[in-house]
C-alpha cells in the first residue's frame, strides 16, 4: 500500500492506496493517524499467533533508537526492526502541490 498526501476541500488529508489506486482507509487529518490506521490494518490482516501485545514498536521513537544503537557495541544489526510495520512510513505520493496549482489555475 502507498501512503498519498493530498489537499481535499482546503484541508490536507492522508490517505492509503493500493497498488491498483483503490482507496482503502478513511481520510485522516494527520501523518500520526495515517501511520496508526495502517499499522492497526496490518496487524488486523495478520493470521499467525501473535506474540507482541501492543502494535507500537518500542523502537518507534528514531531517535533514541540511534542512540541506543551507537552507545551499545552488541547493538542490533537491525535497527528499523524485522517487521513491516517497524519501519518508518513515508508518504509515496504527494499531490498537495499539484492540486494548489490547480486551484490558482497556476
Amino acid at each position: 500500500m502507498y501512503l498519498v498526501k493530498d489537499l481535499v476541500e482546503g484541508r490536507i488529508v492522508y490517505y492509503w492506496v493500493d497498488e491498483d489506486g483503490s482507496t482503502r482507509s478513511p481520510l485522516v487529518a494527520t501523518f500520526a493517524l495515517a501511520e496508526d490506521w495502517w499499522k492497526q490494518f496490518t496487524f488486523d490482516r495478520y493470521e499467525g499467533p501473535e506474540r507482541r501485545a501492543s502494535v507500537v514498536d518500542r523502537r518507534s521513537n528514531t531517535e533514541k533508537r540511534l542512540r541506543m544503537d551507537q552507545s551499545n557495541r552488541f547493538a542490533s544489526t537491525n535497527v528499523q526492526g524485522r517487521r513491516e510495520t517497524d519501519r518508518p512510513v513515508k508518504v509515496t505520493f504527494d499531490l498537495v502541490q499539484k492540486r494548489i496549482k490547480e486551484m490558482t489555475g497556476s
